[in-house]
């Protein structure tokens, strides 16, 4: 596992999976301070290597783990982490508290979704209760837990100093030479309005150095949360018109993407992100 060190209390932590195309795109940050937390801890099949990365760091203790959401991406290994740092207490949105102490469910709903990728990831441990605390009665001097539904309707944000935690709030990110490249994360049912709405709770936070899910930071968060809003936007005006215009429904999936390819600026790396995760 890669630690990228981005000032001197935070690390990237790059979780890459036993799965082609899938570099630079699972990531769990750490913060080293008064206090120590992670926010995301990736799917259990790399907990072994998450783990070996902290210690690497030194972190012999965790006092919080900050969970954006419960997909198994970003919470899969959560289970095996806490028996590895027990002291360790895990902040979920409150609608995902139940999933966390009994994981079955989502599992099985997993496995259905992502089919072979979701048995890539691995199954995820349950946690006790005892050690969850939801978000809206998390107190923290410093950080603050921000619901931002869009993605998933139990995703949190978390704003701590310069610092914003979007997980996938602001879809999936990779920042490259000269440009950006940037889409929407849109699982099977994807929410426009509550999502527009949890980017401007975080637009109206002002400038923060925003650190994504998938994958990196950047220095500035509203210029890329702007970017991603006006994307949503061009993607329902486009996948809007194709399906107005779609004479076959069996190819709309495939018109729609070559339109968007064409269309959005910010999706048009696509083609180099896949070279880089080729390789």
């Amino acid at each position: 596992m890669n630690a990228l060190k981005i000032s001197q209390n935070l690390y990237l932590i790059e979780l890459e999976q036993n799965v082609r195309g899938f570099r630079k795109f699972i990531g769990s940050w750490v913060y080293i301070g008064d206090y120590t937390f992670l926010v995301d801890v990736g799917p259990s099949a790399t907990v072994e290597e998450l783990v070996k990365s902290l210690r690497n760091l030194g972190i012999k203790r965790l006092d919080y783990v900050l969970l954006t959401h419960i997909h198994l991406d970003h919470a899969g290994g959560i289970g095996e982490l806490i028996e590895r740092f027990p002291d360790a207490k895990v902040v979920c949105h409150e609608r995902a508290v139940e999933h966390l102490a009994k994981p079955q469910n989502l599992w099985e709903a997993t496995k259905k979704t992502l089919g072979d990728i979701a048995m890539a990831y691995g199954e995820m441990k349950p946690v006790s209760e005892k050690k969850i605390i939801p978000s809206f009665e998390f107190q923290l001097e410093g950080i603050e837990a921000i619901n931002t539904p869009g993605h998933a309707v139990h995703h949190v944000s978390y704003n701590y100093g310069r610092y914003l935690f979007a997980g996938e709030a602001g879809g999936v990110f990779h920042s490259l030479k000269n440009e950006i490249y940037q889409r929407p994360a849109t699982p099977p049912k994807f929410y426009l309005e509550e999502a527009i709405e949890s980017i401007d709770k975080l637009l109206n936070l002002g400038k923060k150095q925003m650190c994504f899910g998938h994958f990196g930071i950047h220095k500035d968060s509203k210029e890329v949360l702007q970017k991603h809003r006006e994307q949503l936007f061009l993607w329902k005006e486009v996948i809007d018109d194709q399906i107005e215009k779609s004479s076959n429904m069996g190819n709309l999936i495939e018109e729609c993407i070559s339109r968007l390819l064409a269309v959005d600026k910010s999706l048009m790396p696509f083609g180099y992100i896949n070279y880089i995760n080729s390789l």
